[in-house]
């Protein structure tokens, strides 16, 4: 981003520009609470336009906002009081410095502890700032990569949280269509979806695992509905998931991918459903006892969920 640029999207009160130079210069006090007094941090729409703002404003000061940002990024405040929203402001901050490729590392590295961060308000910052700098051109190969490296935190909660993000923020159609004919993409996902089936049983308790599952099923059908002989490859990966997967929650990810291709909006292919619908009732674990089969259950309409 261009300075000039920066500066126009960037901060308009001028108290904040001020606290932002003290800031910068070791005295973030009067920052931090001009953010909290205006951020709505606790509120059910924190203001994330003045997060976009102080990004921008972030990102024409470059590497000198690093240690500023370190900080904001490390306030653990309870997600019910302003002060959550330093974290907030964290995570526009580092999304401004992506686009440098001399401090992208240090931001990535950052937003994937933002992105696996526990407290909702922070989470939602980190999918709306990643969502804007993914839109941009060739940019959205680059959360791909990033997203992937996330899946070597070592804190397994904060692993699937993050996956949760990067997958919230790929529910987008114009990331999936410039994403559709690379191998980096499928390869995430089956890695994603890898990271889901292996994981130890105790994590069947952990919040983000719950997370990256409910966030699955609907980017999986943008995917594999994807338009285009591009899509082809990924449509290769989702049938040989469904022939093979044997993980029950898996399974119910990829039943209720399939149920949403059916979707009007989709427009995916009767023939395509059905295909998946079938490799999805071949690879299915056999009844231990077949003669307690209620009449009914199993046939019926082609919307019921395949397990």
């Amino acid at each position: 981003m261009r300075p000039q640029r920066a500066r126009e999207e960037g901060l308009r009160s001028e108290a904040l520009r001020e606290g932002l130079t003290a800031a910068l210069a070791g005295k973030p006090e009067r920052l931090e609470d001009l953010l909290c007094r205006y951020g709505g941090g606790a509120d059910p729409r924190p203001n994330l336009r003045l997060a976009a703002a102080f990004g921008a404003e972030i990102g024409a000061r470059g590497a000198a906002a690093e240690r500023l940002l370190a900080r904001l990024a490390a306030d653990d405040a309870d997600p019910e009081t302003p002060r959550v929203f330093l974290s907030i402001a964290a995570a526009f901050g580092w999304t401004s410095l992506l686009g440098t490729p001399a401090l992208a590392g240090r931001a990535w590295t950052a937003l994937g502890e933002l992105a696996g961060d526990e407290r909702a308000p922070v989470r939602v910052a980190a999918v709306e700032a990643l969502r804007v700098f993914a839109a941009g051109a060739g940019r959205a190969l680059a959360l791909v990569t990033a997203a992937e490296g996330w899946l070597s935190l070592d804190d397994l909660d904060a692993r699937f949280t993050a996956a949760a993000v990067a997958i919230e923020v790929l529910r987008d159609r114009r990331l999936v269509s410039a994403l559709a004919a690379r191998a980096e993409l499928t390869g995430y996902l089956d890695r994603v979806v890898g990271e889901v089936a292996g994981a130890p049983r105790s994590a069947q308790r952990l919040d983000g695992r719950r997370r990256l599952l409910q966030a699955l099923p609907p980017t999986l059908t943008l995917v594999v509905g994807a338009p285009g002989a591009s899509a082809r490859s990924a449509i290769e990966w989702f049938e040989q998931l469904c022939a093979t997967a044997d993980d029950p929650e898996v399974r119910s990810v990829l039943s209720s991918a399939i149920l949403g291709l059916q979707g009007e909006s989709i427009g995916a292919s009767p023939v395509l459903v059905e295909r998946l619908r079938e490799l999805m009732a071949g690879s299915a674990k056999p009844l231990r006892d077949p003669t307690r089969l209620r009449p009914g259950v199993g046939r019926g309409k082609a919307s019921r969920a395949m397990r």
